[in-house]
């Protein structure tokens, strides 16, 4: 009889430490993927068109509606550096300086600015580089 107890609690504790280190998986990952939704593309375009609109008036995105950005750019040595979507491939270094950039669009790279696909990249590359 004691013996069929400490191996319920053996299985028990196994099965514990198993789903624990699934949870750490599982939300490590989500870090890891932490994309912006379309509304932050919205908000940014908004702004960059000078369109702003109040608080209470927008409406909320279905999650079915996320986009898949292919780039991200970010700020390395007071240069821009455009990667591909994982964070640790480069795609491409640049000669763009982060500190001649206004405010508002440094505080976006600084974040990372995501980018979702080639076109949308050559764009803002001409817009911003010298």
């Amino acid at each position: 009889m004691r013996m069929k107890k400490v191996n319920v609690i053996r299985i028990f504790s196994v099965l514990t430490v198993l789903f624990a280190i699934g949870c750490y998986q599982i939300l490590n990952e989500n870090e890891k993927n932490d994309l912006p939704l379309e509304t932050e593309t919205q908000e940014a375009l908004a702004e960059e068109e000078g369109i702003s609109e109040p608080e209470t008036e927008r409406a909320a995105v279905p999650v079915s509606q996320v986009i898949e950005y292919k780039f991200v750019i970010v700020e390395e040595g007071d240069y821009l550096t455009v990667y591909f979507a994982d964070k640790t491939t480069v795609y491409e270094y640049t000669d763009i300086r982060y500190s001649d950039l206004e405010d508002t669009l440094r505080q976006k790279i600084r974040k990372g600015y995501w980018i979702e696909d080639e076109d949308a990249l050559f764009g803002f590359l001409e817009d911003y580089s010298s």
